[in-house]
């Protein structure tokens, strides 16, 4: 549509327009090459801004989560929580204070709390009373695994507060065992407090969860929202670890936003929470420098367009009125006034124009005369053409006729081989389709020597297969009967081979279980006598170590009383050093160096405490279990007496044993001998059944074999003749 507008206009009104554009558009692009560089940059630095943004809020969340991960960490190692000894010195209601100085001084827990290992709570800071916690997902996992663990943002089930808990395993400190869990309860309007500061210059903060649920937003509507659906443009970079910055819509007020995204990342040895930021800006905002320099671009640019559009014009017209003649003439020439002519004045370019113009009028003036000679000429050639083109197409429609006729009458000559008569013979004639026909029956000469060459060699296969068939099947017959008694006489055999070797092992086994007993008989006199001379040996020892043992009874009583006393010493310093430890946590900061060293010695206490109460558990063990061996040790010394005179009567009789064994082995090797000369022969006979076993079930199967083969062989032969018959040869 525009260019045929165009194409209407004027000369002097193009080249008035061409002249604008030429002064305009040079101008127009400068300022826009100018802004676009301008605002990619400024743009480009925009999206760096708030994605650094982005990155410092996750960091800033990082470490604020990273000192409450460290704050749960040394609660679970007070000493007051880990030492059963200190925690039954220590009141209750002391070791609440404890904790509720601890909420006071972090300043973002609104409850501390130690549950033991069924989720009943043991001690917490100042507040409403908890119940059991058995249930809560935060004390299974500590327990779990063993670590100290963050939770997901939850309503509280004590307050109905959006909180996070922060919970830790409570090991002893003597056997590292986990005997409970602490938890510290922080509101989610603490972490608030932390990023509230990134509302400033229009931005607007978002917290996201490992679900990509808002759980912290300067628009506290868009708390529970799903980000992935207030920012679509950010869903495809769910789950990345790469921060990222899109343009997109607020589906609360359909602004269009810078969005910044950040994930929270690791961080040290804080736990993976999942989270992310979102730092939003409306474009309004964010962009607002690029649409000043667009405005003061946009001004001075199109008054620089007027004024060369005003300057153009001017230059324009006045170049464009030799061409408007030299249009006029060119215009009169195509009407067919071809006797019109310039007037030509000067040698510039628009005078070489007019020449040109009156020569070309009098060169068309000469072309169309010659034209019209030509034009004549040809249409005579044309006329020529057309008739011989149809004297040619006539012929070769008349011999296709006549090759299509002939095609036909082979068909038909050649139609009763399809039915088998292999006699036909196709006419041959000197056309190409006689070349056809000619090849055609040297081809049924071929299968007709073949169909009678196939009905005789079916024949006589008929003829074999008939007269052979019942000898085989008598063959095979006999075969499979003598296989079946052949093998029922080698299972008897293999029976017989078996019971043999039975024989034969037990008594193989007999003759070395006598043996066996010989030996231990004359070994077993030997340590009866060595057995009377230990155990007077014994009994002298016996006595010598009662005395010893009762001299031991005697010191162990000396250690306890030891003991009980430096026990006494470790519980009051133990109690001094708690009481050091309390009023330095009240001193707070300047408290902290003397709380290291009363935590130190108290540690120092607790160890001391421990070991003199194992020790007195010793000394204890020792005195019981000395009186025990005294007792022990006489009566051994007794039975020990009456444990030599069983030996010696037990020697006699092994004695008497041992002649009856002798008699015994001598008739046990004649039976294994005899036993072993019968279990040869049944092998060798088992062996030669077995191989005539084999070769006679060989023999069977190939008979078998045999027998299907001629009968398949006789039904191929029989179908053969059926299909030859069908044939005419003759």
């Amino acid at each position: 549509m525009l260019p045929t507008r165009f194409n209407r206009l004027s000369l002097r009104a193009k080249a008035t327009l061409l002249a604008i554009a030429l002064g305009t558009v040079p101008v127009l692009a400068i300022g826009g090459a100018a802004y676009l560089l301008a605002n990619r940059s400024i743009t480009q630095q925009t999206i760096e801004s708030k994605q650094t943004r982005a990155v410092s809020l996750a960091d800033k969340v990082n470490r604020f989560m990273f000192e409450r991960y460290g704050d749960i960490q040394v609660l679970a190692n007070l000493t007051v929580l880990r030492n059963a000894g200190l925690k039954k010195v220590i009141s209750p209601a002391e070791q609440s204070r404890v904790l509720t100085d601890y909420t006071q001084f972090y300043g973002v827990y609104d409850s501390i709390a130690v549950f033991d290992l069924d989720g009943n709570p043991v001690v917490q800071s100042q507040g409403s009373p908890l119940g059991n916690h058995r249930d809560r997902g935060y004390f299974q996992q500590a327990l779990k695994t063993g670590k100290a663990i963050i939770s997901a943002v939850e309503v509280s089930k004590s307050n109905d507060q959006s909180v996070i808990h922060f919970a830790a395993p409570v090991r002893d400190s003597a056997t590292n065992k986990v005997i409970g869990v602490v938890r510290t309860r922080m509101p989610i309007k603490y972490l608030e407090d932390v990023v509230r500061d990134y509302a400033a210059s229009g931005d607007e903060y978002h917290l996201l969860d490992s679900s990509g649920k808002f759980f912290i937003a300067a628009e506290t509507e868009q708390v529970g929202r799903d980000a992935w659906t207030d920012f679509p443009r950010l869903a495809e970079f769910k789950g990345s670890k790469n921060p990222t910055v899109q343009i997109s819509i607020d589906q609360i007020d359909k602004a269009q936003q810078v969005a910044a995204y950040a994930p929270l990342g690791s961080f040290k040895e804080l736990p993976d929470l999942g989270w992310s930021t979102i730092v939003a800006t409306d474009t309004k905002i964010a962009f607002a420098a690029q649409r000043q320099l667009l405005l003061t671009l946009a001004l001075g640019t199109g008054a620089a367009a007027i004024l060369v559009s005003i300057i153009a014009t001017v230059l324009a017209n006045r170049a464009v009125r030799p061409i408007q003649a030299a249009a006029q003439a060119v215009e009169n020439i195509g009407q067919g006034n071809l006797e019109t002519r310039l007037q030509v004045a000067g040698e510039d370019e628009l005078a070489v124009l007019g020449s040109n113009i009156n020569l070309m009028a009098e060169q068309i003036e000469t072309l169309v005369e010659n034209q019209k000679a030509e034009t004549e000429r040809i249409e005579q050639a044309r006329q020529e053409a057309r008739q011989e083109a149809d004297a040619r197409a006539e012929e070769q429609r008349h011999q296709k006729e006549t090759l299509q006729k002939r095609a036909l009458e082979l068909l038909m000559e050649v139609d009763p081989v399809s039915r088998g008569d292999l006699t036909i013979r196709a006419q041959v004639t000197p056309d190409e389709v006689g070349t056809i026909a000619d090849s055609y029956n040297a081809i049924i000469r071929s299968l007709r020597q073949i169909v009678q060459q196939v009905k005789t060699a079916s024949a006589s296969v008929t003829e074999t297969a008939s007269s052979n068939e019942t000898a085989v099947s008598s063959l095979s017959e006999e075969a499979t009967q003598q296989m079946k008694a052949i093998a029922g006489a080698l299972q008897q055999i293999e029976a017989i081979a078996t019971s043999i070797q039975g024989v034969a092992t037990r008594a193989k086994q007999a003759e070395i279980g006598v043996q066996k007993a010989g030996q231990t008989l004359r070994a077993g006199d030997e340590a009866m006598n060595r057995t009377v001379s230990g155990i007077s040996a014994i009994r002298t020892t016996v006595s010598e170590t009662a005395k010893k043992v009762k001299r031991l009874g005697e010191a162990s009583q000396k250690i306890s009383k030891v003991v009980n006393l430096i026990g006494n010493f470790a519980a009051q310093t133990n109690l001094l050093a708690l009481n050091a430890a309390i009023e330095a946590a009240r001193a707070g900061e300047e408290g902290r160096g003397f709380a290291v060293v009363a935590e130190e010695v108290r540690s120092l206490a607790q160890q001391s405490t421990a070991a003199t109460a194992e020790i007195e558990q010793l000394v204890e063990e020792i005195q019981s279990q000395t009186n025990e061996v005294v007792t022990a040790m006489e009566a051994g010394t007794e039975q020990v007496v009456a444990g030599t005179q069983l030996v010696e009567e037990t020697r006699q009789k092994l004695s008497q044993i041992s002649a009856v064994s002798a008699q015994i082995n001598k008739l046990v090797k004649e039976i294994s001998q005899a036993t072993a000369v019968q279990t040869q022969v049944s092998t060798t006979v088992t062996q030669t059944m077995q191989a005539v076993a084999q070769i006679a079930g060989d023999t069977s199967r190939q008979s078998e074999t045999v027998a299907q083969s001629f009968t398949q062989l006789l039904a191929v032969a029989e179908n053969l003749q059926v299909s030859v018959a069908k044939f005419k040869v003759g």
